[in-house]
């Protein structure tokens, strides 16, 4: 196995220096007999290519069941009503003889939709991994698989299983034992190993997915300090120089030399700025790295060197420096930046003596040095495959490694190959919070109401008093006038009824004024209050919806 990894890592790189091949997906099969002589000349294995999306099982060797639905309305496995699958087994035999869970992995056929899509179906049907088996006019080859590369559609991030491309030769072998019977298959991600792993990433400094990316690498590299050798690379181009409209925004100048993407369309960002965080950044890991030895370093003969304040200062620049902010000391740019240098440690006179000196020279290896993607990620040499995790890119490191060492083994937690490799921050809500959320806004609800009651009550107390009096006061100055004027008995008598009557009149006409008042009041109090939780509700539940729709 060490040697058919070395011949093929050497064949690679001889290949195509600046197009890596992608890791080998291995497709080993393990029964029934018949179908593994049929590939007697590999010893039973299938070389794919791994898709650029979902999540391989690096550093494991994961056992598998094969099904296959065929294509009952040509949509070739596009939709989930153009196929169906069987139950599939749930244990099997391993090479040792021993009862093992097996995953369901399911083949379809490459055609008529995206890779996602047709990944996405199968996973909806049970898969545990997918494998896609190129079309039947195809003219591809094992061999080529190594230099294919199985492409995102824009979706990929809602996939979190993996799936391997492979050529239709033997993808026809493969389809044809499984509509017969049970055929089992090993799945493993080999990558080159060596003692020390060297990782290459390239990636725009503006960039939210990568600065997320590095933020949540940050602790694990600071563990894996000696015995891994990284080096950051930057996404530069270059543009002609005749038509300033089309570099007016995304070049350093108008010769149109160093160009970068603008990461917020008519914002205030532009690729100048962009190629300037670039050149700091490179320039922040060359002054601060640092030469680190271990017994790994000895064996492999390389210099292992480490910049401890280029991870502080990245780790925190998404958080510190966003994009959209208005004050240019707040936001992406040369001012936040050199305060969040200062905030770190980091020697910001030797980084913008290094800046001045540098950035041409810097920029133009950039450019001439890019990799097959703006976001692309190279470990030993070979072009890495799947979502740009932390957790599931620090697997992939862990496994090129000749011997595993501690910091690996401190690092890593056992997959489970059931559960599909999710993000640990989903969005959307879970119903226990949606159930919080709701008994939330009823307590407030009823809270708020009884707070208000006892505010008209004591409103309504003194508004009567207030009225009663100075009725009082306006009789009394008519029963004085009277007095004055001399009345008799029965006629102090009568007036007095009349002001009890009309006291009282009014102060049921008033009770019944305020009851309406207090109900309208009420009702329009709590309608506004409903209004505007279903709002927040719906949001939720929009969020909740997008996940369970694209998972």
């Amino acid at each position: 196995m060490a040697r058919s990894n070395a011949r093929a890592a050497v064949s690679c790189l001889l290949a195509a220096l600046l197009q890596p091949c992608a890791v080998v997906a291995q497709v080993r099969v393990m029964s029934p007999d018949s179908l593994v002589r049929k590939f007697s000349s590999t010893m039973g294995r299938i070389e794919g290519s791994t898709a650029t999306f979902g999540a391989p099982f690096y550093g494991d060797r994961v056992l598998g069941s094969l099904v296959y639905g065929e294509s009952l309305l040509n949509h070739q496995h596009c939709a989930a009503e153009d196929y169906t699958v069987h139950k599939m087994e749930e244990f099997g035999t391993d090479s040792n003889s021993q009862k093992t869970r097996l995953i369901n992995i399911i083949l379809v056929r490459r055609g008529k939709c995206s890779f996602t899509t047709k990944v996405k179906v199968a996973y909806d049907k049970g898969a545990h991994a997918v494998i896609i088996v190129d079309r039947e006019d195809s003219e591809l080859t094992t061999a080529d698989m190594k230099n294919i590369i199985v492409a995102d559609d824009g979706f990929g991030d809602k996939i979190h299983i993996p799936s391997v491309l492979i050529a239709k030769t033997e993808g026809n072998k493969l389809i044809e034992a499984a509509k017969s019977g049970q055929v089992l298959v090993e799945l493993a991600w080999d990558l080159p190993t060596d003692h020390i792993v060297v990782t290459d990433l390239w990636m725009s400094s503006a960039s939210q997915v990568s600065l997320k990316f590095l933020k949540e690498f940050s602790p694990k590299r600071r563990v894996l300090n000696e015995v891994m050798i990284f080096q950051p690379h930057y996404a530069v181009f270059g543009m002609d120089g005749s038509n300033p409209q089309i570099y007016n925004d995304l070049c350093s100048d108008d010769s149109g030399q160093f160009c970068a993407e603008d990461p917020d369309g008519a914002g205030p960002i532009t690729g100048k700025d962009v190629l300037a965080e670039d050149v700091r950044q490179l320039c922040i890991h060359m002054v601060h790295k640092v030469l680190r030895s271990s017994e790994a370093s000895t064996k492999a003969g390389k210099r292992v060197e480490y910049a401890a304040k280029y991870w502080d200062y990245v780790e925190q620049l998404q958080d510190s420096c966003p994009l959209g902010l208005a004050n240019p000391q707040d936001r992406f740019g040369t001012e936040c930046s050199t305060r969040l240098m200062t905030k770190v440690g980091i020697d910001v006179p030797r980084v913008e003596a290094c800046v001045r000196v540098n950035t041409t020279s810097y920029l133009k290896n950039e450019r001439e040095h890019q990799a097959w993607s703006p976001r692309a990620l190279r470990i030993n040499g070979w072009r890495y495959s799947g979502i740009l995790d932390a957790d599931l890119v620090m697997r992939a490191i862990c496994s090129g490694f000749v011997t595993q060492p501690t910091e690996c083994a401190d690092l890593m937690k056992k997959r489970d190959p059931f559960v599909p490799y999710f993000d640990p921050k989903p969005e959307g809500v879970t119903f226990l919070q949606m159930l919080t959320w709701l008994l939330g806004v009823c307590l407030v609800l009823f809270g708020s109401m009884l707070l208000y009651k006892r505010y008209l009550k004591k409103e309504m107390r003194t508004t009567l008093r207030e009225e009663v009096m100075l009725e009082v006061q306006a009789q009394m100055g008519e029963y004085q006038k009277m007095m004055g004027e001399g009345v008799t008995f029965l006629q102090m008598l009568t007036w007095l009824l009349g002001v009890c009557l009309v006291l009282f009149g009014s102060m049921l006409l008033y009770k019944r004024y305020l009851k309406k008042e207090m109900r309208t009041t009420l009702r329009e109090e709590v309608m506004l209050e409903v209004q505007a939780q279903m709002g927040e509700y719906q949001k939720m539940m929009g969020r909740g919806r997008h996940l369970l729709a694209d998972a």
